[in-house]
């Protein structure tokens, strides 16, 4: 797969991404690919769940966003990378890489398909001439002062030419601009949930949207998306809060009023994001952090 490939930093310079190849010897660039292509096996050998931002894969499974689009940079890298300007340490500031990658083109007739794979670079692979390396020799120790990366024995994403896989949403984000796939919460949409005709905040509505953290973004965009706010009556949520899940909904004026505990705030989120649930035999109220719909 990754055969004789060359081998790209994505580096970040000036609010932008940066190619870059990185010139080696043929036996370190047979290794490196060695571990992409092993890693990339290993991948897609897992069952793909379709990536909605509400599940977590289990250790058999990939989550998977499907027609995604690799930039021209990239792609224009990926087909010729002869044009590619080499990565020259003490020309740009390793501190900066955002991405170790392998990638190719085919050639399929009048159309292309891109195979690639992608390794977050994190704060561990960068070398530092700050501190003190020794490497043995013979019989010694001796000082290595020679800035450089380090390659991990796997990758984070892996894109077949249509689709892009990954165990990890925190990692491929920082390889990829993926906010278009995650959404969250703005103001305007805060302010949409705050203002619902079944919703009652009293005075403490401005506060709440200030300090929303991602986790409540999450969740409101979610639930707002989903439109339970406005297919159910206050008293039908309070309802089936108690019965389904065992939380404590107030109701005044056929309005929810909105709590104020960080606890029971939460226990509503979950609730009206369909993540809170009793369980059947201990009767205990549990509170999910993944969910997709079962196969039928």
């Amino acid at each position: 797969m990754f055969d004789d490939k060359t081998v790209f930093l994505i580096v970040k310079e000036n609010h932008a991404d940066k190619i870059y190849k990185v010139e080696m010897d043929a036996k370190t660039q047979q290794n490196i690919n060695k571990i992409f292509e092993n890693s990339a096996i290993e991948l897609t050998g897992k069952q793909p769940v379709i990536f909605t931002g509400s599940y977590s894969p289990l250790e058999d499974e990939i989550l998977c966003i499907q027609n995604f689009v690799l930039s021209d940079d990239l792609k224009d890298a990926f087909r010729n990378p002869v044009i590619i300007e080499p990565f020259i340490p003490n020309k740009t500031d390793m501190q900066d890489i955002k991405a170790i990658c392998i990638g190719y083109c085919e050639n399929t007739g009048n159309d292309e398909k891109f195979i690639a794979g992608f390794q977050k670079f994190r704060k561990d692979q960068y070398i530092t001439i700050n501190k003190i390396r020794l490497l043995y020799d013979g019989k010694t120790f001796n000082q290595d002062q020679r800035a450089g990366i380090a390659i991990s024995d796997y990758i984070d994403c892996f894109y077949d030419g249509a689709n892009l896989i990954f165990n990890s949403y925190y990692y491929a984000r920082q390889v990829f601009d993926l906010s278009e796939y995650y959404r969250t919460a703005s103001n305007v949409d805060i302010d949409n949930f705050i203002g619902a005709d079944i919703m009652d905040f009293g005075d403490a509505g401005e506060a709440f949207k200030t300090s929303a953290n991602s986790w409540i973004r999450r969740k409101i965009a979610l639930i707002n998306d989903s439109g339970v706010l406005t297919r159910y009556e206050a008293t039908d949520i309070k309802r089936l809060a108690k019965k389904q899940s065992n939380i404590d909904v107030t109701v005044q004026n056929e309005k929810i009023i909105f709590p104020k505990d960080t606890n029971e705030i939460k226990n509503l989120l979950s609730f009206l994001d369909e993540e809170a649930y009793q369980g059947p035999f201990s009767k205990e109220t549990f509170l999910s952090n993944s969910k997709r719909k079962a196969r039928r």
